[in-house]
């Protein structure tokens, strides 16, 4: 694929680029064949060193191919009949691998595969308008016809279908396939209400605790309850990151599903790396945990997986996220509260926080949230009295 770079010192700016099979060398030419005119670029295999020409393109005037060969001097590569579904699988997903989450990349390839190509990967990426977009955001919405597997998608999904393509987009103009991006020109699916319940009062939460308490799990909820802990990262703490004598926890990782399966991962934002305190209720819960815990792991005895984690399976084995919200589900229903997820209980306590602290900077520190200004050193960082009064506040909530 021939690309072009501007750079001082460059001879006549161009700079061979590397696309895994060959190394263009030297400028496009305008060339006579057969009748007819071509633009070709010389170069050569990387892997064998041979000689490779490369054509971009046949026209029936000379004029043509020069307007071909100033497109391709001005910096935009790719082949004129380059179709929206070669850049994204030769290109663009490519390009993705190794540097982003592999459940990003997985996300991508999904959204690309499942509902771009199949919808407009036959358009010349050239020919791609705000026009020809706007029609395909349109037939995401719709049921599928002749589309395969491919499903209408929710409101939800086809903005997140539209966001990346988007992005696929944005990065075909900084490559020089494209002049614009024809995805900013258009409106998302427009945002559907939710009116699921997201959280639980204090009494649905207290009525909860009280069903889940003799669950060997217990305290992974009331954890969840009083410190707002993500999912992940509660089954990801650690008993070396508890300070039971301090009344407060780190959190520095996560346990997250990657391609169907629990792999322990690093947090996304350094704010989610944080300390977060508790009261002498929770204490007491996480001790009675401790020696459950360790009651299993005698029984276990040859069996059980040492991996230093506070909340495990009965042989010590790490906690699938998917099980721990089946659980939640399971206790609910016994419970006979409102159904929300394991994110719902994160938001319950944001929501008795704020009341109970009335302090909406200590509950984002708390929480980890992304959007504070300052970010917390997350292991130097000395808790404050603020902090201190939060987690025992909030803890008096939740003994039951």
């Amino acid at each position: 694929m021939y690309a072009k770079c501007m750079q001082p010192g460059s001879p006549n700016g161009v700079v061979p680029s590397i696309d895994m099979e060959w190394v263009a060398v030297g400028e496009p030419e305008v060339q006579r064949q057969r009748g007819r005119w071509v633009v070709r670029v010389s170069g050569y295999d990387p892997a064998t060193g041979r000689r490779r020409v490369r054509q971009f393109g046949t026209f029936a005037t000379k004029r043509e191919a020069a307007a071909r060969q100033r497109v391709l001097l001005e910096g935009r590569t790719g082949t004129a009949s380059e179709t929206v579904a070669e850049f994204l699988d030769k290109v663009w997903l490519p390009s993705k691998a190794g540097r982003v989450e592999p459940s990003t990349y997985d996300q991508y390839g999904w959204a690309m595969r499942r509902h771009v190509v199949p919808l407009i990967g036959a358009v010349q990426l050239r020919d791609l308008t705000a026009e020809v977009v706007d029609g395909w955001i349109g037939r995401l919405r719709e049921p599928s016809a002749g589309d395969g597997e491919r499903k209408a998608l929710g409101p939800t999904s086809a903005r997140l279908v539209r966001k990346v393509f988007s992005m696929a987009m944005e990065e075909a103009v900084q490559r020089g396939r494209l002049p614009s991006n024809p995805v900013t020109l258009t409106q998302p699916p427009r945002r559907q209400r939710n009116h699921k319940k997201l959280s639980w009062t204090v009494d649905e939460a207290r009525t909860f605790l009280v069903t889940a308490r003799d669950h060997r799990l217990y305290a992974a909820f009331h954890l969840c309850l009083v410190t707002g802990l993500r999912r992940g990262e509660v089954l990801a703490l650690r008993w070396d990151e508890l300070d039971m004598e301090r009344a407060e926890l780190e959190v520095t990782q996560q346990l997250a599903l990657e391609r169907g399966r629990p792999v322990i991962k690093g947090l996304k934002t350094e704010t989610s790396e944080r300390r977060v305190t508790f009261g002498p209720a929770t204490a007491a819960v996480l001790r009675a945990h401790r020696e459950r815990q360790l009651i299993e792991a005698a029984f276990a005895g040859g069996a059980w997986r040492d991996k230093g984690l506070v909340f495990t399976t009965a042989v010590g084995g790490w906690v699938d996220p998917n099980n721990f919200r089946r659980l939640m589900d399971q206790l609910v229903v016994r419970a006979g509260v409102a159904r929300i997820t394991p994110k719902g209980m994160r938001h319950t306590a944001q929501s008795v926080g704020r009341v109970v602290v009335g302090d909406d900077k200590v509950m984002q520190e708390r929480l980890g949230h992304s959007d504070i200004g300052v970010t917390l050193g997350s292991y130097t960082h000395v808790v404050t009295d603020q902090h201190r009064q939060a987690g025992e506040r909030i803890d008096a909530v939740f003994d039951i």
